[in-house]
């Protein structure tokens, strides 16, 4: 059974990975991995603060609507109104609806975030690669930017590594409960941590930092409750995780994989030697 749902995994993971480069085909670049900030016109500030249902202030969005023509999904798409933020009165029936690629069927069926009012959507497992680095890409030292960031859409001719080489998604688990309040996998939000994961640590291994239930050890996996925000890529697959990347490939990458391809792969422009034969 598990076999079988790892093929299922495989598959919603490549629909993503279509949409991405049916994007890339309509508009020219990438999606953006968040918007942080006004959807109009005018400057895009990094700190986060939103006014919900004021038009044109603070909408707040992930590459999720983005992506919604381009894995059949219009209908959503067209009802959005970017002009107001993903958990307004306005957006937030659109993301309660449960599309099946959502999901990765190894994991908890019928997830949501349902803990009050503001918190009420869909979660998914299936987020952005950020490279190794932190959230607001500024850490650490030696980091590896991947090929999203917030406020930001990158150029197929700025992921100068190669498509087949830049990992652009990856997976991650959702929590045990709809009332947990838990940003890995809320990939509705903007937020830190919430639809992405970075590669300070290999599949499935490392202390998730960012906001998160704050006990250990809990599910979806270790965490503390911390401003640094790095999540890894963890999936309830044995052994590994299932990625996609920035060619329309897609790959079972096992837990044992070296740290320093892991973040290699996560990079869009850090130069590295790839061997062809990393990845499943």
């Amino acid at each position: 059974r598990e076999a079988a749902r790892r093929v299922q995994c495989i598959n919603n993971m490549k629909q993503w990975c279509l949409g991405m480069a049916n994007y890339e085909e309509a508009q020219g670049y990438f999606p953006y991995g968040v918007i942080f900030g006004p959807a109009g016109p005018g400057s895009i500030s990094p700190n986060g603060r939103s006014t919900v249902n004021t038009p044109g202030d603070w909408a707040r969005q992930s590459f999720v609507v983005a992506l919604w023509p381009y894995v059949e999904q219009i209908e959503l798409y067209e009802k959005w109104d970017v002009n107001y933020t993903f958990y307004s009165t306005t957006n937030r029936p659109l993301a309660r609806f449960e599309v099946p690629i959502y999901d990765c069927p190894s994991d908890r069926p019928h997830s949501f975030w349902s803990a009050d009012e503001w918190h009420n959507r869909k979660r998914g497992n299936y987020v952005l690669s950020w490279g190794y680095c932190n959230f607001w890409q500024t850490e650490p030292a030696d980091r590896k930017l991947g090929a999203f960031s917030y406020n930001k859409q990158y150029l197929a001719a700025e992921i100068t590594d190669g498509l087949s080489h830049t990992m652009f998604m990856g997976e991650v688990v959702k929590c045990a409960n709809d009332t947990d309040a838990d940003f890995r996998g809320d990939f509705f939000n903007s937020d830190k941590g919430a639809a992405q994961f970075m590669t300070l640590y290999t599949p499935n291994s490392g202390i998730d930092s960012m906001w998160c239930k704050g006990t250990m050890p809990n599910d979806p996996g270790p965490c503390q409750m911390a401003a640094a925000v790095y999540v890894s890529s963890r999936s309830r697959h044995p052994g590994g995780v299932v990625t996609g990347f920035g060619d329309g490939s897609v790959h079972f990458i096992m837990d044992q994989i070296s740290i320093d391809v892991w973040r290699a792969l996560s990079s869009k422009d850090g130069g590295e030697i790839i061997s062809a034969n990393v990845a499943n």
